[in-house]
């Protein structure tokens, strides 16, 4: 007979399902259930409010104030993300986004060093390379097309495909070499998580119930896929210790952080995002030199894959769709890159995208109206009174914060749904409120991005075509991503070479 806690765990799992089914797969899905929640609160004035799941209570917060405490006067509490991984998935159970309380801390200030201005300036060059492999890309596929239309989304694909290969991993994605994806770029995308529902059952398991996906040796991603990654990345870091050979990647970065060779900048160069996670002083973390061993460095090497390609890509391509559809701004926006490349040698460089100040301006603009991640979240590590509101989050729970809501909130932004680089304006950029600007993680990319948005403009005059989404539309998913490709008509600049 079933006993009653069978079917209670039956009736729990089903109704869990439903939840999280139509959370990610109804109309509109993930974005919806954020924008109306946000929307509730904010017309009820309530500053948190918890959603009870599967025995597990989650706070959507939206005050700026306790944002703040949030992130930085007790971040301590909050260093640790929802899930913990199942301890068979050795591909991810060594992440740092999965590493909890001491050993994230020790493993963040280890790698802090690999984030700074000066180590993104030595890999300037791969980007750059990738960059104009990008530009030679879209000329062939203009090239067969009678109007110039193309679809931005395979060539920003390869594109983060191959600088991610090469600074990352210290490989050839061999991305442009071909029209078929490379086996780089298809295992790169196999690692992106595709919510079919094949799919979903799995990560209900790996993320709900990771005992179980131990019982049952559940992973995350394919057999397939550990082997490419743990192969390729081990025999890179075997390769240069044998032959005493260093590369310019974030491979050697890592190498060296666990050898503690890495050069400590000033916390005053390192940028905001890196600030809010770096743990001053002395950490002594647990397990530090195994989360920095051989399959550590594999898992974030993935890790910087899986947070970089889905992200970097996303706004490379609403960033491209906001020029295309307000002509203005890409106007201005050339004659700023032309003066500084006339200034300078004519030759993109890390200092003269560096100068582009409106470029600057388009990219924060692009992340406040499409943020790549619409939703972050915490977990709480001790029962914690969230200040000014009465309501304690206890240990285990985790708190929600729906940026794209703050980031539309007319209260911050006013005209929220105008798009308006001057936002972001040296004259205007200090009035904001710094929590209501939450981009999380995309310091680094950012260069990689103002890289290919100036390379673009200069070379190409970028405008909608007949297939072109206007409004925009969203997929299904945990990111926020255009659907249905980007198609755009492109025409080559007089003047401009084709590379």
């Amino acid at each position: 007979m079933i006993s009653i806690a069978t079917i209670l765990l039956i009736l729990t799992i089903i109704l869990t399902t439903f939840y999280v089914f139509n959370y990610l797969f109804k109309k509109n899905g993930r974005l919806a259930i954020i924008q109306e929640s946000y929307a509730k609160m904010r017309q009820a004035g309530v500053p948190v409010a918890g959603k009870t799941v599967m025995g597990a209570t989650n706070y959507y917060v939206t005050d700026l104030t306790v944002l703040k405490h949030i992130f930085v006067k007790d971040f301590d509490h909050f260093v640790n993300r929802r899930f913990q991984m199942p301890s068979n998935d050795v591909l991810v159970n060594k992440m740092l986004i999965f590493l909890h309380d001491e050993q994230w801390k020790g493993l963040r200030s280890k790698l802090s060093p690999t984030f700074t201005t000066g180590k993104i300036k030595r890999l300037f060059p791969l980007f750059n390379d990738s960059a104009k492999k990008l530009v030679a890309y879209v000329d062939e596929r203009m090239a067969e097309s009678p109007h110039g239309e193309i679809d931005l989304g395979d060539g920003y694909s390869k594109f983060t495909m191959d600088t991610i290969a090469s600074a990352v991993c210290g490989m050839n994605s061999h991305a442009f070499d071909q029209l078929d994806p490379s086996l780089f770029e298809l295992m790169g995308k196999k690692l992106q998580i595709q919510f079919t529902v094949k799919n979903f059952f799995k990560f209900l398991i790996v993320f709900g119930l990771p005992k179980v996906s131990e019982w049952f040796g559940i992973t995350m991603f394919e057999e397939n896929m550990h082997k490419f990654f743990n192969d390729g990345i081990k025999s890179v870091i075997k390769e240069r210790i044998s032959e005493g050979r260093k590369g310019n990647d974030f491979i050697q970065l890592m190498m060296e952080a666990r050898e503690n060779k890495l050069v400590k900048e000033e916390e005053s160069e390192l940028e905001r995002f890196e600030r809010d996670a770096i743990i001053k002083g002395e950490v002594k973390g647990q397990g530090i030199d195994e989360a920095l061993d051989d399959d550590g460095i594999v898992s974030n090497c993935v890790l910087f894959i899986l947070a970089g390609f889905d992200t970097t890509q996303s706004l490379l391509l609403f960033c491209v769709y906001a020029l295309a559809i307000y002509p203005e701004i890409q106007d201005k926006l050339r004659k700023e890159v032309e003066t500084v490349l006339e200034e300078g040698d004519g030759d993109f460089t890390y200092d003269s995208v560096h100068k582009m100040g409106y470029l600057d301006m388009v990219i924060h603009e692009t992340l406040r109206f499409y943020p790549p991640q619409p939703v972050t979240d915490r977990a709480c590590n001790q029962d914690y009174l969230l200040p000014g509101t009465g309501v304690t989050i206890s240990k285990k729970e985790a708190i929600l914060v729906p940026i794209i809501g703050i980031h539309h909130d007319e209260r911050y932004y006013p005209e929220p749904e105008k798009f308006d680089p001057e936002r972001f304006s040296p004259e205007n950029k200090g009035k904001l409120n710094q929590f209501a600007f939450l981009p999380f993680g995309q310091g680094p990319r950012n260069c990689i991005v103002k890289l290919v948005i100036a390379q673009l403009v200069h070379n190409f005059e970028i405008e909608p075509s007949k297939r072109t989404l206007i409004p925009m539309e969203y997929q299904n998913g945990a990111s926020l991503k255009p659907k249905g490709g980007m198609w755009l008509a492109l025409k080559r600049r007089p003047g401009t070479i084709a590379t």
